[in-house]
């Protein structure tokens, strides 16, 4: 038990000082500069920021007035990055962002087409369904993918004529390239179903321009985190271009779902979209050159690296099969040797997850891709001594705690 802040002094320093020592191939994890960071300890970490959908000038709390101030100039800032009319930013993180939406915009009965576990989805309307009011009230069907791990647009098309849902959501935590989201939009329109995009995992793609924006694509919403190939604090977004979706998602969200959205994440988040504006064309284009060259030299060394088809990925990550080398999950095995990655989430196949926002903002290039894929293939193929190469891997990763894309 902690007895004085000199132990938690001391617990965080270990923590700092052990994952500079690890390379971060977590996909969901980024490296937020020491600026955007300092923002979190401001005042606003203590206040409330209660206000109507419709009109947040109009505060439940008092002492609000430049709260309100720096809230709807960092709105602009969310607005002009993606592209949007409109944006709530009361989100304290994805998944709640996700959640706003499919119960402001689903009636009762109604069907949504999501990516299921099994293919790297967020599991977002399936997982609500393990509560018993939601799955007695939400009907969920998931879209197929193709051999090169991309939604199959045609069966999708078919499976929406077929099974006429309210919602697709695309998106999910394992995205390798475009969804097929301007090819829906008309079939939308004519069985009137909403297209919502799960822009969690590529928000920083998307924001710097590498990859396609869904609003202009034909996505009637789309929501997110703020800390994942995006390289802010943790938190949650929606935005659209729809002011009638935006009412329904912002009174639904709020007090239902969150009072205190955690104020002290907004000038973190402005100064990491101030970061990402100036930035951010670079960062997202080495993140897809990083993610490409290590597809590339894992396959090189034996591994069977999903979408080969399609030159492996057009994103922060790529997915590898590993099922004839372990009969394990080996997240937990390579976390021995400083390698952080994540095992398939569904628990269904022998896939590792691996991305390279952290390691292109440490300043990782494609030469650094094939050192990092001679560490896999010492460990997974080899067989070599996890602790040899795990001391090799801290040895590597401590030449790398630095921070490019930055303030």
């Amino acid at each position: 038990m902690l007895k004085s802040t000199r132990e938690i002094d001391n617990m965080l320093k270990k923590h700092d000082s052990y994952r500079n020592g690890c390379l971060n191939l977590i996909a969901s994890e980024n490296f937020a500069s020491e600026k955007v960071r300092s923002y979190l300890t401001c005042d606003f970490g203590n206040r409330y920021g209660c206000y109507s959908t419709m009109d947040p000038a109009d505060r439940e709390y008092t002492g609000n007035k430049f709260i309100h101030e720096f809230e709807m100039e960092t709105h602009e800032l969310v607005k002009e990055i993606f592209k949007a009319k409109y944006t709530d930013l009361r989100p304290i993180g994805g998944h709640m962002a996700g959640m706003s939406v499919v119960l402001a915009l689903l009636e009762l009965g109604d069907l949504v087409i999501e990516v299921s576990l099994s293919d790297w989805g967020h599991g977002l309307a399936g997982p609500m369904c393990q509560v018993r009011q939601f799955d007695e009230t939400i009907n969920v069907e998931y879209m197929a993918f193709d051999e090169n791990r991309a939604v199959d647009t045609e069966k999708l098309i078919e499976q929406a004529k077929r099974l006429k849902p309210k919602m697709i959501i695309f998106g999910g935590s394992g995205t390798l390239f475009p969804e097929p989201v301007r090819e829906l939009r008309e079939l939308a329109d004519e069985l009137g179903f909403h297209i919502a995009y799960d822009a969690s995992h590529v928000t920083g793609l998307i924001a710097s321009g590498i990859f396609p924006n869904p609003l202009e694509e034909g996505a009637d919403i789309m929501f997110g985190s703020t800390h994942k190939s995006f390289p802010g604090p943790q938190g949650g977004f929606v935005v659209s271009n729809d002011k009638e979706l935006m009412i329904r998602v912002g009174n639904t969200l709020s007090p239902s779902l969150v009072t205190s959205h955690h104020l002290n994440r907004l000038p973190a988040l402005a100064a990491s979209i101030l970061e990402m504006k100036e930035f951010g064309d670079e960062y997202g284009k080495q993140v897809v050159r990083n993610s490409k060259a290590l597809a590339k030299a894992l396959a090189k060394r034996g591994f069977k690296v999903l979408g080969e088809g399609k030159d492996y990925t057009e994103s922060h990550l790529l997915l590898v099969d590993i099922g004839e080398h372990v009969d394990f999950a080996p997240a937990k095995f390579l976390e021995k040797a400083n390698i952080l990655c994540s095992d398939d989430f569904s628990g269904n196949s022998p896939e590792v997850r691996i991305g390279t926002p952290e390691s292109t903002r440490r300043g990782m290039k494609e030469e650094n891709m094939e050192d990092i894929a001679e560490f896999f293939k010492r460990l997974i193929i080899d067989k070599e001594d996890v602790d040899i190469v795990g001391k090799d891997v801290e040895s590597y990763a401590r030449q790398f705690t630095g921070l490019d894309y930055s303030y």
